[in-house]
């Protein structure tokens, strides 16, 4: 299966645009990340974070690790929960 493009994956014209109107308040070192509430600190890379149940709902900067990690999170509830486990015992009955 191939991977959704950007866009499809929420972050076409409308995500660069919103991240290009945050970038010079980010730049500037006067936003707080929107996930842990600590300053983003200029010159680091940043991602543009949204709503973990609606990617079109942009929540503001982030670090890159809050972020990621939290994108994974999301992802593990979603593989896990997807999986069927078998019940092993030590005996056959």
């Amino acid at each position: 299966m191939a991977r959704p493009t950007t866009a499809q994956r929420g972050y076409g014209a409308k995500h660069q645009a919103e991240r290009a109107r945050w970038a010079p308040k980010v730049d500037a070192g006067l936003v707080d990340c929107a996930r842990c509430n600590q300053r983003l600190e200029p010159g680091r890379d940043w991602d543009l974070g949204h709503d973990d149940n609606d990617r079109t709902i942009w929540t503001g900067p982030e670090h890159v690790t809050c972020n990621r990690k939290a994108g994974g999170r999301n992802g593990a509830l979603v593989t896990n929960a997807a999986r069927t486990v078998a019940v092993r015992t030590s005996r056959e009955w």
